[in-house]
């Protein structure tokens, strides 16, 4: 009808009261009454700070301190909850980075850790002494065999190898049967050694082993074995490779039968443990092997079978260079229970020694002119190869690359070896009898530049710093 009507309080909100300190407190009117409330204060009234007052800001609640928000940092995440953005360009570079960096912190810690596991374990063989007490230990490293069937200075033939056929004869079978304890190293079935070849920087240092292969127990025992192994068995006495699955199973070379067995061990022991026979007084033991004489002046594996170019290489880059060495003490001394191996000795002296390219320019031992005469006499028709390149060699080029680097020692002892080796194949005929190396040696036919045999320089630490 037409009188007013109710207001709507429809969307109505009330305006926030702001409620202050000094509420309720009436400012006075007048000068009388505010004279009258001064007196009533004898001090002046207290000054109220901005957080007391609420006008500060707000306390934060809820916030990470640093090592939290490391700890949730999450740099390839994106908040689902957070506004809708554009994508943006990956950082390849950055991820690139942390992947990397990721990696090579991974593998510096996975080598640090099997470093730190393998010297604790060769610390803890390499302590033991075996003049202290403990309960005696076999130790093996051949593959498929148990240290109580075979080990170190107990090496049981019988239960390595095949078995014999079932018709070998009763003589046979006993005399093999003989080798079940047998004072040697396992070492003495290493076929590795035996091409001279380095396989690969992991191989076996010959230097370290030739004393345990050579220990006067097992030279014994084993020319006891080739005598009682060559009285009784024959060819025909063989293995059966039936069914056979061993420690052998895999070694290409197998011999078929115990004659060849015994054979292959007796001579590789003979090569392994020839020694100079000069009257030099050596303390703290006797001479040194051949093989770790060859191993230690000149890296060179000096195997059985010597009829391969291997180790011309290795002696040419020894001696590209002018110079001399001075005459120097050798100290060898190594142990290795874990592997029963225990060499000592020391007092080795080498003389001063001369290095050269040229012929007659190297200082060469008895045993290095004993591995040039070795290969020199050891050629056989298609037997032997070019280690570069894999073809067959003829008796020509054979003597040819042997000379290249053997004219270099002493004229003397190598005109003496080189004489042997013509000798012996114009008898056989091999070689026609007015053969001569027509081939030019290079600077070992002319002496140098101009003809000229070059001064050497003097290196008196070089044997300390090569080997």
């Amino acid at each position: 009808m037409g009188g007013l009507s109710k207001p709507s309080i429809k969307d109505y909100s009330p305006l926030p009261i702001e409620e202050r300190i000094d509420d309720g407190v009436e400012e006075p009117q007048g000068e009388n009454e505010a004279s009258d409330n001064e007196d009533l204060y004898t001090s002046s009234a207290p000054l109220l700070s901005s957080r007391s007052r609420g006008n500060g800001p707000l306390p934060s609640q809820g916030e990470l301190c640093w090592y939290h928000r490391i700890g949730s940092w999450r740099p390839f995440r994106r908040d689902p909850y957070a506004a809708w953005e554009p994508p943006t360009k990956r950082n390849w570079r950055k991820i690139l980075l942390f992947t990397f960096l990721g990696t090579l912190l991974s593998t510096v810690l996975a080598l640090s850790i099997s470093t730190g596991v393998l010297a604790s374990k060769l610390s803890q063989a390499s302590n033991q002494r075996c003049y202290n007490y403990r309960p005696y230990e076999q130790h093996t490293r051949l593959p498929l065999n148990q240290a109580w069937e075979s080990s170190n200075n107990r090496l049981n033939f019988v239960r390595l190898y095949p078995r014999l056929q079932t018709s070998p004869s009763l003589a046979c079978q006993v005399a093999w049967n003989t080798l079940s304890y047998v004072p040697c190293h396992e070492k003495i079935w290493n076929r590795s050694w035996d091409n001279g070849k380095h396989y690969s920087l992991f191989d076996p240092d010959i230097s370290l082993y030739s004393q345990a292969m050579c220990s006067p127990s097992c030279t014994e025992a084993i020319t006891r074995a080739f005598q009682l192994i060559s009285s009784q068995c024959t060819e025909e006495d063989k293995f059966d490779m039936t069914d056979y699955a061993g420690t052998f199973s895999a070694d290409p070379g197998l011999e078929d039968g115990p004659v060849e067995v015994i054979s292959t061990i007796a001579r590789r022991l003979s090569h392994t443990c020839r020694q100079e026979p000069s009257r030099q007084q050596y303390y703290y033991g006797s001479a040194p092997y051949c093989t770790s004489v060859m191993w230690e002046d000149w890296f060179i594996v000096d195997g059985m079978n010597a009829g391969n170019l291997e180790g011309l290489d290795t002696f040419e880059a020894r001696t590209h260079t002018s110079r001399t060495s001075s005459g120097t003490y050798r100290y060898y001394n190594t142990q290795d229970t874990c592997d029963d191996l225990l060499t000592y000795y020391s007092g080795r002296y080498v003389n001063a020694r001369r290095f050269g390219p040229f012929v007659n320019s190297t200082s060469c031992d008895w045993c290095t002119m004993n591995w040039f005469e070795r290969k020199l006499l050891s050629w056989e028709k298609d037997a032997v190869t070019d280690p570069k390149t894999g073809k067959n060699v003829n008796l020509s080029d054979y003597l040819h690359q042997i000379k290249h680097v053997g004219e270099r020692c002493d004229a003397d002892a190598w005109e003496r070896v080189w004489g042997r080796a013509l000798q012996k194949y114009k008898q056989s005929g091999d070689l026609p009898e007015d053969w001569e190396d027509d081939k030019q040696s290079g600077d070992g036919e002319k002496g140098g530049k101009n003809g000229k045999q070059e001064e050497p320089c003097k290196d008196d630490k070089f044997d300390r710093v090569m080997f």
